[in-house]
């Protein structure tokens, strides 16, 4: 059974070319908006500070590679950078911004348990992808 949080649940932040939403699972779970909610106050208060940023900056802004990078270039899954925590996302037609999920990075390089959040991010992105085309994603 599909379960569609209602518009003002998934969507983030209404920037001047972007708007950022939160990817929501087919049973209607919001899996980085649940891990946002556990940050603390100064984590979350980074991240929109970030998510803002790139929202009210034009298509083609370059961004310092400590606050948003490309994590998977096939794919072309991204990450806004705040702290310790890794957003990932990726962008579409329409100007959006969708979040998929996070994680709290373990080193410099992505350990086994951080190429596995990745890799559900591509799958999420996948999803979101056919969910849009089938038309069930958006009421």
């Amino acid at each position: 059974m599909l379960i569609v949080p209602n518009r003002e649940g998934f969507i983030y932040y209404s920037g001047r070319y972007f708007t950022a939403e939160w990817y929501y699972t087919e049973d209607g779970k919001l899996p980085g908006l649940e891990y946002y909610k556990e940050l603390s106050t100064q984590s979350r208060v980074r991240f929109l500070q970030i998510v803002k940023l790139f929202c009210d900056s034009a298509y083609g802004t370059l961004f310092p590679l400590t606050l948003y990078r490309i994590e998977n270039k096939e794919n072309k899954i991204y990450a806004f950078k705040p702290r310790d925590e890794r957003f990932f996302n990726f962008t579409i037609a329409g100007a959006k911004v969708i979040i998929t999920n996070a994680y709290r990075k373990h080193s410099q390089q992505m350990t086994k348990l951080d190429l596995e959040c990745l890799k559900i991010a591509i799958r999420y992105k996948q999803d979101y992808l056919k969910r849009v085309k089938e038309g069930t994603y958006y009421d």
